[in-house]
């Protein structure tokens, strides 16, 4: 081969290659510029997308406080934004907008942008049913409450909005932002009733400082309000881990001695055993059973007494001594029918506390059932379950389950998507035995111990409590659990109301009075006019 050919063959094979490298090239800038162009385009999120909670009648319990945001672009003025955040916030917004090239920043008023967007706050100043409700986490996780039993219908079910923008390489935003906020926002209704709430927590804050409220509709079992005390903040949480009384916790499933307001359960299974409400029967103040002397209150010697005066003086001898035949088995069947001993379920993952009711084994022991038969011993129950089971008189012998949620809802049309009440009741007692104790419940109200709970507008019927702990304060005072459940109006009972105060003192004189605010209240809310 000549030395001329031998440069020719080498030169073109050098362009080839040299060609070869260039298209290379060509492909893989084409394919880079083609990829980075794709990641210019940025989006952010400046909304949780978590569904908002709503009373009965879909008005919000959650979500009712706008904020104002901002997305900082090379167009914002910074100075205007600087002007119109909290006043504790400028340090932090300063230090984030060296460090980021994207930020979002809550208002305190609107500015003249076209990067403001409005969406709201989780839980306001003001929010109501915040035991209830619970909160979320950082990540807009449901912790307690609803929000976490309902997590699944409220993450990311709620109205999103979503920021498209692009970012040059240094990732400045240029160009227009686009705001895509979806259209398919559904909500979570539960049976509570905003009006009767806010009446609740206003009753509670002023005159129980430790316990609850709890107020549920006769005839359908659905809580119209639910509210504890100490109350706590869903913003700062940290602030009540510690506190007194222990704000986070919801009392009205917590569960506590009942008391005398049992009583009214076995005076209707005594007269569902044959008991005549008319016998009489003598109360020394005392009762020996087995070698252990029980007391009735104070030591009071009530004499002669009928079921209905038992009742209206609370004497725990009469129902002590009252004898059925086998009767630890019927106060256990009883106990078994208005579910105490079990947790309520509410809606789907919300539960009440379980409680606690002597076993079968237990209440064939006759101390045992002495205990039981004025609520002391192994006995707990929630506020949830008394209101449940109180109930009963108010609603012609029927049980219904308490119930907290209505559905779900579509946000924009109110269009119901998935009902989640459904009535759910059983006969526990005879329409007669209910009508009986109901007005033996009424006569506690008009001229019993349950004077002080008796409305100024219409009639109601209930029972006291003042439970035994075991518990004693620093002062060496025992500490008593105060109840009063009723029904109002008494002759045609709508609702059933359950007051609890932890640490309460007499019932008579602690609860009661709470019940007729709340009747009277409600009579204006309800009835008036």
């Amino acid at each position: 081969m000549t030395e001329k050919k031998l440069i020719f063959i080498v030169a073109a094979f050098i362009s080839f290659a040299f060609i070869l490298e260039l298209k290379m090239v060509d492909i893989m800038c084409s394919d880079y510029y083609e990829k980075a162009e794709k990641q210019t385009v940025k989006s952010i999120k400046i909304s949780t997308g978590r569904a908002e909670i709503t009373d009965c009648n879909l008005k919000k319990i959650t979500g009712t406080e706008d904020v104002i945001k901002a997305l900082i672009t090379t167009q914002t003025d910074l100075q205007d934004i600087f002007e119109n955040i909290r006043q504790q916030d400028r340090e932090k917004f300063y230090n984030r907008i060296q460090n980021e090239t994207r930020v979002v920043v809550n208002l305190t008023n609107p500015i003249a942008s076209d990067t403001i967007y409005t969406t709201s706050k989780r839980y306001s100043s003001t929010n109501i049913a915040q035991h209830l409700i619970g909160y979320t986490d950082s990540d807009s996780n449901g912790v307690t409450g609803i929000e976490k039993a309902m997590d699944s219908y409220l993450k990311d079910k709620g109205e999103q909005i979503t920021l498209y923008f692009n970012v040059n390489g240094n990732g400045i935003i240029y160009g227009d932002v686009h705001s895509e906020i979806s259209s398919d926002a559904q909500v979570l209704s539960l049976t509570i009733d905003n009006s009767l709430q806010r009446l609740c927590e206003s009753v509670a804050k002023e005159y129980i400082p430790n316990g609850s409220i709890v107020v549920m509709e006769t005839e359908t079992g659905k809580i119209r309000a639910m509210a504890s005390t100490p109350v706590y903040d869903a913003n700062n949480i940290a602030a009540s881990l510690e506190g007194e009384n222990s704000p986070l916790v919801n009392k009205a499933l917590q569960a506590y001695e009942p008391g005398s307001v049992i009583k009214p359960l076995w005076a209707a299974a005594f007269l569902e055993n044959g008991v005549n409400k008319d016998t009489l029967y003598e109360c020394k103040g005392y009762t020996e059973v087995n070698g252990h002397v029980y007391h009735c209150a104070n030591n009071n010697a009530h004499g002669m007494i009928n079921m209905e005066q038992a009742l209206v003086v609370s004497c725990n001898c009469y129902f002590i001594d009252t004898y059925i035949r086998d009767k630890g088995f019927v106060q256990k069947q009883y106990a078994n029918q208005v579910n105490f001993g079990t947790p309520l379920l509410l809606c789907e993952n919300y539960y009440t506390k379980s409680g606690t009711f002597p076993t079968a084994e237990n209440m064939s022991n006759t101390g045992v059932q002495s205990t039981a038969s004025f609520g002391q011993g192994n006995f707990l129950v929630s506020p949830v379950h008394i209101a449940a089971y109180m109930n009963i008189f108010a609603n012609d012998g029927i049980y219904v389950y308490p119930q907290i949620a209505e559905g779900i809802y579509r946000e924009s049309s109110g269009e119901l998507e998935k009902k989640l009440y459904n009535f759910n009741g059983k006969r526990v007692i005879s329409s007669e035995t209910a009508h009986t104790v109901q007005k033996m419940l009424q006569q506690v109200v008009e001229k019993g111990n349950g004077s002080r709970a008796m409305p100024s507008y219409l009639s109601a019927g209930g029972k006291t409590g003042t439970a035994q702990t075991g518990k004693t304060k620093e002062s060496g005072e025992e500490v008593f659990v105060s109840w009063f459940c009723g029904f109002y109006p008494g002759n045609r009972p709508e609702y059933t109301i359950c007051i609890t105060m932890y640490d309460g003192g007499e019932s008579s004189y602690s609860t009661t009075p709470v019940f007729k605010k709340i009747c009277d209240e409600l009579y204006y809310l309800r009835y008036a006019g």
